[in-house]
Order: structure tokens, then C-alpha cells, then sequence
């Protein structure tokens, strides 16, 4: 059945469940301490006594698993249930966290570091998909982006901690990441988050079997769109992720001292929390891929507007005032695509194959920034990050006018698999 492709987020909404509320209190609990990924390598070097090709071996097997772990991970969350699947991975991934300072061979630390990167963002599907479960429709836009707000808050606790303790407390971080993660698992489990039995859409019988063969990764595969989406995710990303990869580089070439990228981190984080409430009305009553595609551009000019800082701290801050507001348009409004391209009974999977994309854009941002550095320095790789967020942008648009295009099914398969167009 086609969707209606006006914006519904501005309608009056159905109160939000409290089970909404606290699964957003436990993620933000479970991202305030993601604090081991980013000192990883420096616990290695520093701590273990690695070198600095050994600490690249074990941080490439973790975005290795980073890059597969959300599919699995989805797969679950639409096969056994979402309660299940998020108490299983937050349970694995605190026992690993716990484990990994115990470990000394390269080997092991490398097998660990490939199982956190598996587990280390499987709870999203599952948190994302329950967020379709428990919020009305035309409330969901907003509540996407409420749980992207408050999971900044939490990244820039974890921030905070880690900053506080890496110096001389490094080995704590592994305790209190493991605590956030069981602290998000106990909250599921109290509060039975996603244990309620969802309502199947079809009777038993073969309409059940036609549902499941549906639902599968095969017909996920043929959702063109989706898989567009994805892409073009990935192209945004891949120029996103030179924050964590390149900026750094590029700042220490300029001379400044590496506490000037903990102030950009801090700009960036502040920048979150204050535009995001600011923008939301803003989001509302627009169609979420043309905000997507807003997003990108401003990405795109944030990182070009690099080329500018010339040396200058305040020069790299007011770029990252510019890409923080691209990435807080994105990211409030891409789920919502997701959420309308993905069929009922498979949210787990379609938010697990577009949340795969992070892990992947982790692999290859650092190869791409480094290319770049060595070929033309900070200019080549500002201006590749610029014209990959402008292609991205490029691209969700047309994206959308094809989705805004009449289609009709024209077989059973499209029928069933609701390709007739989509509000997103």
C-alpha cells in the first residue's frame, strides 16, 4: 500500500510511551561510556608497550567487526526479538570489555578487539527498530532525533571521562565501559524494553511463509532504494569521518598543539546539544531526504571551510561550528528514511545493513585521508571531503524525486515488498 509523501511529522502526536523514554535514558547511559575505542590505541602503545603498526593491526580488526556486527546484529533483532538481542550483545560486549586488560599477546588482543567491534555497536539496530516499534508514525521523526540528541550528551560524557583518566587511570575506562553497557542491559531487563510480543501482520499459515521470504535479506538486497540510501549514507560518512581521521593530522600540521583538537571536539559536542533543539521545528516540516541532502551540503562546506583555517584554531572552530550543523541535520532525519523504506518485519535488518555503513566508512576514511595527505596535503583531502558531501547531497536528491515518481508494482514480489512510493 503507497504511503502519503507529505510531511506528517507536524501533526498533533499521540503521547510517546514511557518505555520510549527509558530506552532512551539506557542508550545514553550505554553511550556515555564508550570510552575504550577512542584511547584504544594509545592503551596499547602506552600501557602494553606495542608499536604503533601493532596498535593499527588490532584498530583495523576492530572497525573489521565494526563493519559486519550491525548486520548480524539486525538479523537477530528481527529474528529472536529485540529484548533478547540487546540483552545478549550489551552482556557480551561489558564481559569482553572486561577481559581485554587481561590479555597481553598481539593475537588475543587482536581477536578481542575483533569481537568488541562485532558487539561494539549491535545495540543500535535493535534500539533503532524499537523506536518504530513503541513510537506512533507521525511521531517518529522526533523521536529519532531526541535519541541521536541525547546519545551526543552521552558521547560527550564519555569525552569527558576519558580525557579525565587516559593520562594516568587508562585501564579504568575498560570497567566503566562494561558498567554503562550492563547499567543499559539492567534497564532493558527491569523494564521488559522490547519484550512485549509484537503483533504479527499476517495469520499463520503460507501468507506467514510469503511474510518471512519477505522480510529476508534477499529481498532486502533488491530494495534498490534502500540500497541507494545506503550508499550515498556512506559517501556522507566517508567525508564525515575525516573528523576523527584527518582533522587531527591536518591540525598538528599547522602547529597546534593536540589540545586544540579536544577543543573542536568540544565545539562539535556543544554544537550538537544547541542545534538540534533549535533546528527540530525546522526538520518537522520538511521531507526528511531533502534535509538529508541540506545536510550534506553543509557538511561538505564545513569541511572545504578547512581550507580556510590557515593556522588558526578559531579559523578550524568556525568550520566546525558549520559541519557540526550538517552532521545534526543528517543524522535527525536519516532514520526517519530508513523507518519508511523498511517493511514491518524487517527493521532489525534495514537498520542493521545502513548502521553497517559506520563501521565501513571507518575502514575506509583513514586510507582516503592518508592517500590524500600524502598526494596534496590538507588542501587535496578538505576538497575531497567537500566533494563527497556535495555528490552525497546530489544524490539524496534524486533519490528523492525517484521516490516522489508514480510508480505501480508491477509483479507480486514489489507488491508485497510496498515499493509504490514512500513519504521520505
Amino acid at each position: 500500500m503507497a504511503r502519503d509523501n507529505r510531511t506528517t511529522q507536524c501533526r498533533p502526536a499521540r503521547q510517546v510511551p514511557t518505555a520510549y523514554w527509558m530506552l532512551v535514558a539506557g542508550f545514553t547511559i550505554c553511550r556515555s561510556g564508550c570510552v575504550v575505542v577512542p584511547f584504544l590505541s594509545l592503551y596499547l602503545v602506552r600501557q602494553q608497550d606495542f608499536s604503533a603498526a601493532d596498535a593499527a593491526q588490532v584498530s583495523a580488526a576492530f572497525g573489521a567487526g565494526w563493519a559486519i556486527g550491525p548486520a548480524i546484529a539486525g538479523w537477530l533483532a528481527d529474528r529472536i526479538g529485540r529484548h533478547p538481542t540487546l540483552l545478549m550483545t550489551l552482556s557480551a560486549v561489558a564481559a569482553m570489555y572486561l577481559t581485554l586488560p587481561a590479555l597481553q599477546s598481539l593475537a588475543a588482543l587482536t581477536a578481542a578487539a575483533l569481537t568488541i567491534g562485532l558487539l561494539f555497536d549491535a545495540p543500535r539496530p535493535a534500539v533503532l527498530a524499537l523506536v518504530a516499534d513503541l513510537v506512533p508514525e507521525e511521531a517518529r521523526g522526533r523521536a529519532y532525533a531526541r535519541l541521536y540528541w541525547a546519545s551526543n550528551i552521552g558521547a560527550g560524557v564519555a569525552g569527558a571521562i576519558g580525557t579525565a583518566l587516559a593520562d594516568n587511570h587508562i585501564t579504568a575506562l575498560f570497567y566503566i565501559a562494561a558498567t554503562s553497557n550492563l547499567s543499559f542491559a539492567a534497564t532493558v531487563l527491569i523494564c521488559k524494553i522490547g519484550a512485549e510480543p509484537r503483533p504479527k501482520a499476517h495469520p499463520p499459515g503460507a501468507v506467514d511463509r510469503d511474510a518471512a521470504a519477505i522480510t529476508g535479506y534477499r529481498a532486502l538486497l533488491r530494495d534498490g532504494r534502500f540500497l541507494v540510501l545506503c550508499g550515498l549514507t556512506l559517501l556522507y560518512l566517508c567525508s564525515y569521518q575525516q573528523v576523527l581521521f584527518g582533522l587531527p593530522v591536518a591540525m598538528d600540521r599547522d602547529g597546534l598543539n593536540p589540545s586544540a583538537y579536544g577543543i573542536i571536539s568540544l565545539v562539535n559536542a556543544i554544537g550538537v546539544v544547541a542545534f538540534q533543539p533549535l533546528l527540530q521545528p525546522w526538520i518537522d516540516r520538511r521531507t526528511p531526504l531533502v534535509v538529508c541532502a541540506v545536510g550534506a551540503i553543509t557538511l561538505g562546506l564545513g569541511m572545504g571551510g578547512n581550507l580556510g583555517a590557515q593556522q588558526s584554531l578559531l579559523g578550524y572552530g568556525l568550520a566546525a561550528a558549520v559541519w557540526t550543523l550538517g552532521e545534526v541535520l543528517f543524522f535527525s532525519s536519516v532514520m526517519t528514511v530508513v523507518d519508511h523504506l523498511a517493511p514491518e518485519g524487517a527493521r532489525g535488518r534495514y537498520t542493521g545493513i545502513w548502521a553497517s555503513t559506520m563501521g565501513i566508512s571507518a575502514l575506509i576514511a583513514p586510507l582516503t585521508s592518508s592517500a590524500a595527505l600524502d598526494a596534496g596535503g590538507p588542501k587535496l583531502m578538505w576538497t575531497t571531503s567537500l566533494a563527497l558531501g556535495l555528490l552525497a547531497a546530489v544524490g539524496l536528491l534524486v533519490l528523492q524525486r525517484h521516490i516522489d515518481a508514480p510508480s505501480a508494482p508491477s509483479t507480486p514480489d514489489a507488491a508485497d515488498l510496498d515499493l509504490a512510493p514512500t513519504r521520505a
